[in-house]
């Protein structure tokens, strides 16, 4: 096949790149929200419905389109010396060559005015960001340079290899069309094994439900601290994001700094457990609590949540703190929105939160409630359409060349699902905003405590470039979560803020006591740190993780004992339609 297997070199320096764009844009499936495929069917109704109504905004938008396209024929457009700042548009050709000089800005005359008479078209707010979701996904899938008589770089590509470049290709589309993969491939996943080099660092299972099993983490120290942490990674993704090669790995990194460490690995639901809901999950959550409480002796464990578990694992803690059952020493939530009102103003993501969407659309028929790991590939694909979908189009088969080997677009390749009965609740969940107010979320029948008045400390960490879970409705938690709570902006993106091991000369972030402000106060007022957040993320732990204690000797404990070697079986499951 066409595709050559990276070498040793470049998967060690695709191991410490986490620039890219197609990195900085993985992560974020658990933040997809209501968004759907069927809802860009609807939204294209309703664009179509409203250029009915008013069809002449359409005439004149077309007009002006026209004129233009007129003019770019006859005389020619735009700075002919000047390259585009669109890399896609950087080969010589389209400022050199009379065809390609006329087509570049015909391609951006016309994308442009779709644009525009979406602006006009009257639409409502939430109505006119969708409907330019769907336009770019339009004109991002028709630029010239997805073809190949439209790429010059590839039809050179072709004349100088004979034509073998062009093969390559067919044979890379071949490979992505028989995985029945949603789009190219992203990835050389064959240098990297999980257990292997992923999700590496050496530990045992103490605890298999169906949901989920339990990892015990080896101490690599002689002396741990007495409280332990439980990490609760998101209901989609699978956790090893924290666990990736040996010294990019953040739990590897809190073991050797002295820290017992248990981890949930979620099943991959199949079809057989659409019946899952948020009450399982959060079921399994406070399972998994008892259980490391139980193996280590301490009542009370640190507890760090990631993105969509947090809400979750908020409201386990509150049901506790009602009960007034001390079982949690502290909290730590990473890029985890509290407020859906916040997650409502996410770009795009909000914009498909609307009731109002299916007015429009009531004949159609009604979207499905299971979300397949494929949908969600493609959806999130869909965000950064031009970085995750037609970058690899252009690569994998116009150029003829292979995907990368990155350790984190490996991870991100390694999809998963959501149960048809989780999606229902956490849609009920986002329109109810139950942790926004004191009182209004129950677990167990029962209302959970007012999360400002938790009684232990909390620490919230968002990535200031995330453009899926936006920073502002993540310091948004903190202020939520009280006084006792402090709050660590990262420097860079999502996946950069995970993965920030120290050493990294590009890493910072900021710090800030104070919560009271918004976030453009809170951050002109903060403090920034270079380097990696790690050291200080050790350093705020063992403040709350009380005396040294002698490390375990061995795994779990009689009623929990070693059910075989992490990272289990469970992360190993691949997703099913």
């Amino acid at each position: 096949m066409a595709r050559k297997k990276a070498s040793a070199t470049a998967t060690a320096e695709a191991h410490t790149d986490t620039d890219t764009d197609a990195t900085q844009s993985v992560g974020g499936l658990n933040a997809l929200g209501d968004l759907r495929l069927d809802d860009l069917r609807d939204s294209a109704v309703e664009l179509w419905l409203q250029a009915l109504r008013q069809p002449e905004v359409f005439a004149r938008e077309s007009a002006a389109f026209y004129a233009k396209l007129a003019k770019i024929i006859v005389r020619g457009d735009g700075d002919e010396s000047a390259p585009s700042p669109d890399p896609r548009f950087g080969d010589s050709a389209w400022r050199n060559n009379g065809l390609y000089r006329r087509w570049l800005p015909a391609y951006q005359a016309w994308a442009q005015s779709l644009q525009n008479f979406v602006d006009q078209a009257g639409l409502e707010p939430k109505q006119t960001g969708r409907a330019k979701f769907l336009v770019s996904q339009v004109t991002e899938a028709l630029a010239p340079t997805n073809f190949l008589l439209g790429n010059p770089a590839a039809l050179k590509r072709a004349y100088e290899s004979g034509g073998k470049s062009l093969l390559s290709g067919y044979q890379n589309w071949l490979s992505d069309v028989t995985a029945r993969r949603p789009v190219p491939s992203q990835v050389d996943t064959r240098p990297f094994k999980v257990g292997d080099n992923l999700a590496a660092t050496p530990g045992d299972v103490v605890l298999r439900t169906e949901l989920f099993e339990l990892l015990q983490f080896a101490p690599q120290t002689e002396q741990v601290h007495e409280r332990p942490i439980l990490v609760i990674p998101s209901i989609i993704n699978k956790y090893y994001a924290f666990d990736l090669a040996p010294g990019r790995s953040l739990l590897e990194y809190l073991v050797q700094n002295g820290f017992t460490l248990f981890v949930m690995v979620f099943r991959n639901p199949g079809k057989e457990h659409d019946s899952w809901g948020m009450d399982t999950y959060m079921n399994g959550m406070d399972e998994a609590l008892q259980a490391v409480k139980s193996i280590s002796g301490c009542a009370d464990p640190n507890v760090l949540a990631v993105c969509g578990a947090a809400p979750l694992a908020v409201t386990v803690a509150g049901y506790h703190e009602a009960m007034h059952s001390k079982s949690i020493g502290s909290m730590t939530l990473f890029v985890a929105p509290l407020d859906c009102a916040a997650m409502n103003d996410t770009p795009v993501l909000g914009d498909f939160n609307d009731p109002k969407l299916s007015k429009w659309t009531k004949v159609l028929p009604k979207k499905s409630d299971r979300i397949s790991a494929d949908e969600f590939t493609l959806l999130f694909a869909m965000l950064r359409p031009n970085d995750l979908i037609w970058n690899y189009w252009v690569n994998n088969y116009l150029m003829g060349e292979g995907p990368p080997a990155f350790d984190i677009l490996a991870w991100n390749s390694d999809a998963t699902g959501m149960t048809a009965q989780y999606n229902r609740d956490f849609q009920a969940f986002c329109a109810r905003n139950p942790l926004a107010t004191p009182g209004a979320m129950q677990y167990r029948d029962t209302p959970i405590a007012d999360i400002s008045k938790f009684g232990f400390d909390s620490l919230v960490i968002a990535a200031r470039t995330d453009h899926i879970c936006p920073w502002p409705s993540v310091y948004r938690s903190a202020q939520m979560l009280g006084k006792r709570c402090d709050f660590l902006l990262g420097g860079r993106g999502h996946i950069q803020t995970i993965v920030a091991p120290p050493g990294g000369k590009k890493d910072f972030y900021f710090l800030n006591p104070d919560n009271s402000k918004d976030s453009d106060g809170w951050l002109a007022d903060a403090q920034r740190v270079d380097g990696s957040w790690w050291p200080y993320y050790v350093e705020w732990c063992a403040k709350r993780s009380g005396k040294m204690v002698a490390a375990p000797k061995k795994p779990g404990n009689k009623t929990h004992p070693s059910l075989g070697k992490a990272p289990g079986t469970y992360v190993h499951e691949k997703a099913s339609s």
